[in-house]
């Protein structure tokens, strides 16, 4: 019953005017003629305001309209100058009184009219927001400006015919407000809620919190991201539900989804603090209070994919560079298609292969390599005697070409010069190799010349010993556990790319930096790890096939897929979290806080 008094009361303004401008035009706008009928329709207007009132009909229209047409209706009998404007112009006084109801409230801090109907659609969160009282304020004052111009709108000379004059200045507003007015409210909230900064939303219940993530989709961010995200949550707030982010559009639905990308099983309560931000996701995971199944990367992207617009005075995230491969002095060699057949590995890190990311690369390039044909040879350097280079320069002078040590490097040295390929594999220690591959690389000295020759470039180099078993070509296979390629890997590099500039016929074919290594064995890391086997693998399948390998290859081994804050965030919480390590970080300053 209630609704349909409000009904009732809303609507009366609306048909009062109408009436009104009918009658108008049916005296011919005599005034004299007018006010018996204006004064029912004005008692009939003050009534039914007084009536919304006690009864506290929050509607902003019935109080605008209600107001003008009763000033209107007075001015007849008190101001007659004035009542016979109002007379001839009763629907632009009805626009005005919109105008007013749209303009005026805001100014007294209550909310604009359009909140009433827009939050509707919205979760409580959202709508409690500053930033959708922001939207709707900006909506709020384009209805006002459309109602301004329907006033005008209204008052335009479009026929001599009193019929039809009528008619139009009752359509042409309305063919406004409707094409533009209601696209408007319809599409201009969602897409300010990406370009107006807010505030961090505070959720009182994860179905508050999960409705409303739709509505906060970052849709600049979101381009190129097609997942399934399923929540399957236990504890007070039990729900199962998942998101739809495809074509920069996201979607919440209940329910079970048949086939999703990614699926979080967690406490209700836990999430919902996760969700607030009272919370570390990533914490709370290496602790394992949650888990996850499928592909765990999209978890780092959603605090940016629905969290508040950042606001510029705020510190930006420090985001990873996806470097080049820089040679430093000219494009890597390619041999002709079919010429690489015998590769020789030499592996310097102290890990067994269940450990090693650099060894991981390696043997994945080597499976393309025997797959396209090659014969390899893997040597892990740390079982064999090695001895260390004493500098005595006998291979130069006493017994030329031969090692005063007859350790293994006897063979290890043949192995290395006869190969058509050699693959120097080792992790970054103090931004250099491994002393294991040092200490082997040391001991290469007896197959140069001791004599000093300038090459093309103008750079002095010793001559190869055994020129006659041709060119060989090398790779660089290193894995660190930093998560940038700049800096960290430049002493490796530089030393790698001179035994390229400074050897006679030892040319580099390529090189493969695997940044960030350490999250190949987190769920964190499970796309990039088959990336990376994938691209090793396509590499040792191009170089004996093709005698090269594309740049492309090596750029795909380097990016992590996510910024450094993050990865120190993920990184620092795996150190705290283990026994012993608790106070690890309460003292020690962040190492990539700038």
């Amino acid at each position: 019953m209630k609704k349909i008094i409000k009904i009732l009361i809303t609507t009366i303004p609306y048909i009062s005017v109408i009436l009104l401008e009918i009658f108008a035009n049916v005296s011919n706008y005599n005034i004299e003629i007018f006010k018996p009928f204006n004064l029912i329709i004005g008692a009939v207007l003050l009534l039914n305001l007084i009536t919304a009132s006690l009864l506290k009909v929050n509607d902003y229209f019935t109080y605008g309209i209600s107001v003008v047409a009763i000033l209107g209706s007075i001015s007849v009998f008190l101001f007659p100058s004035v009542g016979q404007i109002y007379l001839e112009n009763i629907i632009a006084g009805l626009y005005l009184g919109l105008f007013v109801a749209a303009f005026l409230p805001p100014l007294f801090k209550l909310k604009p009219f359009t909140v009433s109907i827009s939050e509707k659609n919205y979760s409580e969160a959202v709508v409690e927001s500053k930033q959708f009282l922001k939207i709707n304020l900006i909506i709020n004052y384009i209805w006002a400006g459309l109602f301004a111009i329907s006033i005008m709108g209204t008052v335009v000379k479009y026929s001599d015919n009193s019929v039809l004059q009528t008619l139009l200045s009752i359509v042409v507003p309305i063919i406004l407000l409707v094409s533009i007015g209601i696209p408007v409210t319809k599409k201009l909230p969602t897409i300010l809620m990406q370009k107006t900064s807010g505030e961090q939303l505070h959720f009182e219940t994860i179905k508050d919190s999960l409705e409303s993530m739709p509505h906060g989709l970052n849709k600049d961010l979101a381009q190129g991201v097609d997942v399934v995200i399923q929540y399957c949550l236990t504890g007070e707030d039990a729900l199962d539900g998942y998101l739809i982010i495809k074509d920069s559009k996201c979607l919440f639905k209940y329910g079970i989804h048949p086939n999703p990308t990614t699926t979080i099983k967690a406490d209700s309560k836990l999430w919902l603090g996760i969700s607030n931000k009272e919370i570390s996701q990533a914490k709370a995971y290496i602790n394992k209070e949650y888990e996850v199944e499928g592909d765990m990367t999209i978890l780092l992207k959603l605090h940016d994919l629905f969290g508040p617009t950042k606001k510029e005075k705020e510190k930006p995230k420090k985001e990873m560079k996806k470097p080049e491969i820089k040679k430093i002095n000219s494009s890597y060699k390619s041999f002709e298609p079919g010429k690489i057949r015998k590769i020789v590995v030499f592996d310097g890190g102290p890990r067994n292969n269940k450990f090693s990311k650099t060894s991981f690369m390696v043997n994945n390039f080597i499976e393309g390599a025997k797959e396209a044909g090659a014969n390899v040879e893997y040597f892990k350097l740390n079982d064999y005697n090695i001895h260390d280079c004493s500098g005595c320069y006998s291979c130069f002078t006493k017994a030329p070409g031969e090692c005063i040590y007859k350790d293994d490097m006897t063979m290890l040295r043949k192995k290395y010069r006869e190969a058509d390929l050699v693959v120097f594999a080792s992790p970054l220690y103090v931004f250099n190799v491994t002393g294991i591959l040092k200490r082997f690389l040391d001991r290469l000295l007896p197959i140069l010349k001791p004599y000093m020759v300038f090459n093309k470039q103008g750079s002095v180099y010793h001559p190869d010993r055994y020129p006659e078993l041709g060119k060989q070509g090398f790779i660089v296979f290193s894995a660190s556990g930093f998560p940038d390629l700049e800096d960290n890997f430049d002493g490796l590099r530089g030393m790698f790319n001179v035994l390229d500039t400074h050897s006679e016929n030892m040319y580099m074919m390529g090189e493969f930096y695997m940044t960030a290594a350490e999250t190949l064995v987190q769920p964190i890391g499970i796309n990039r790890k088959n990336k990376i086997q994938i691209v090793c693998k396509k590499a040792g399948v191009q170089v004996v096939k093709e005698g090269k390998i594309d740049t492309e290859l090596m750029q795909k081994v380097i990016y992590p897929g996510f910024s450094s804050e993050e990865f120190q965030e993920v990184s620092n919480y795996f150190w705290e979290s283990l026994d012993g390590k608790a106070a690890y970080l309460k003292e020690a300053p962040k190492v990539l806080e700038q």
